[in-house]
């Protein structure tokens, strides 16, 4: 029998069956359904930031019964027939996944003060960057890969964050200095500041925007711009990005219709790290879409981006990048989690295949780079990217998912 408990309440025995509203591919479990016999799995859960989950008490102990046995060992038999267990979870993503949290309610709490007039708080500000900036430093995949899980209602805040580390990513691609890196990541992070004085009902509408309210929009990089500009604290170069992270190289973009090198170094990074979080997330009028997908697409865009910029970023993210959906020559999907750096085309799969009810099943880790005659990748799984996330198609950019 199912059940829904807080993830908080689980323990030792109980038959874990899934979290609450929350993607397979967005858990930290490489299985679905199993037993949780050791402490490192419910570490994991409590490390995820779900907050519900469900378990199936024919199958192991409900919340009642867990509380009367608490004290009581597991038995012999139970040690002596383990059912499957999932892997330890990466220490560095358990600690991506503190960092993303903390940024999170940092942006949060940015934002609010931003709302109500408040001075910005630089220095926890360039705290939050200062982290950020050296998981990146440290473990470039780790951080990347959690924030790029974000749920639609967390958009607008960790967008901030997952900008910072993206700039960050790829000021040391460039051959930046740390100094450089974190300035970079600073100006991501305040990128969308502007976004505070747009409307709730506008930045969150889930339908079509009209001519006016896109129009209402548009205007953030300059309402950004005048708020910072009245903090004698806040970098000219930080000012800066906020202002003209929505230029185009062929001077289309706006709000000043600004041409190749008359955009500012940082501005120019922040174009290609606040497109691709934008479309590589999931919003309330627009689905995810698949990050190699995004990359292809981009690659498309003649005169929007910084040409050799652009091709840095795609060395900073590999040709498949975090979360990205590959077809393998075995007929299973793979799922990216982690890059190898001595070989992009040979990254770490979460690999599965379909049930008869459609459903994913036989799932395993496997690095390409450590086995690689075990499997091979044969394409881009675009389509299937869209019935994992049920998504209906890969859909033409809209000016919108840019804003």
């Amino acid at each position: 029998m199912l059940k829904k408990i807080k993830v908080e309440e689980l323990v030792l025995g109980m038959y874990f069956a899934g979290f609450d509203d929350a993607a397979w591919m967005h858990h930290p479990f490489w299985k679905n359904k199993f037993l949780i016999k050791s402490p490192s799995e419910l570490q994991q859960a409590r490390a995820s930031g779900i907050a519900c989950c469900w378990i199936d008490t024919a199958k192991g102990l409900d919340v009642a019964a867990a509380q009367a046995d608490e004290s009581v060992p597991d038995e012999p038999e139970a040690a002596a027939a383990p059912a499957p267990q999932a892997p330890e979870l990466d220490p560095e993503l358990v600690n991506a996944q503190a960092l993303c949290a903390t940024a999170k309610k940092a942006t949060q709490a940015m934002f609010a003060e931003v709302r109500m007039g408040k001075v910005l708080d630089m220095e926890r500000c360039v705290s939050v960057v200062e982290e950020i900036a050296s998981s990146v430093m440290q473990s470039p995949n780790a951080l990347m890969s959690v924030v790029r899980l974000k749920l639609a209602d967390e958009y607008t805040y960790l967008h901030s964050v997952a900008v910072c580390a993206l700039m960050v990513a790829l000021g040391r691609t460039l051959g930046l200095d740390e100094t450089s890196c974190r300035e970079a990541g600073l100006g991501g992070f305040l990128h969308d500041i502007g976004k505070a004085f747009i409307p709730h009902d506008i930045l969150n509408k889930a339908g079509k925007l009209t001519d006016e309210e896109f129009a209402i929009v548009r205007k953030h990089p300059e309402l950004g711009y005048k708020y910072l500009s009245q903090d004698p604290n806040v970098p000219d170069y930080a000012r800066n990005v906020c202002l003209y992270h929505h230029e185009k190289i062929d001077g289309t973009g706006y709000p000043e219709g600004l041409r190749g090198g008359a955009i500012s170094l940082y501005a120019r990074m922040a174009a290609i790290c606040d497109v691709y979080d934008a479309l590589t997330s999931e919003r309330r009028y627009k689905h995810a879409w698949d990050p190699a997908e995004t990359i292809s697409t981009m690659a498309t865009w003649n005169g929007h981006f910084d040409r050799a910029m652009f091709l840095a970023f795609v060395k900073t993210l590999g040709i498949y990048p975090v979360g990205s959906i590959v077809k393998l020559e075995s007929g299973r999907t793979g799922f990216v989690i982690r890059q190898n750096d001595k070989d992009l085309t040979r990254p770490v799969l979460k690999v599965f295949s379909y049930n008869d009810n459609r459903a994913i099943s036989d799932t395993e880790i496997l690095d390409l780079m450590a086995t690689p005659d075990a499997d091979k990748i044969v394409a881009r799984g675009g389509e299937e990217w869209a019935r994992v996330s049920h998504l209906d198609s890969m859909q033409l950019l809209s000016t919108r998912a840019l804003s």
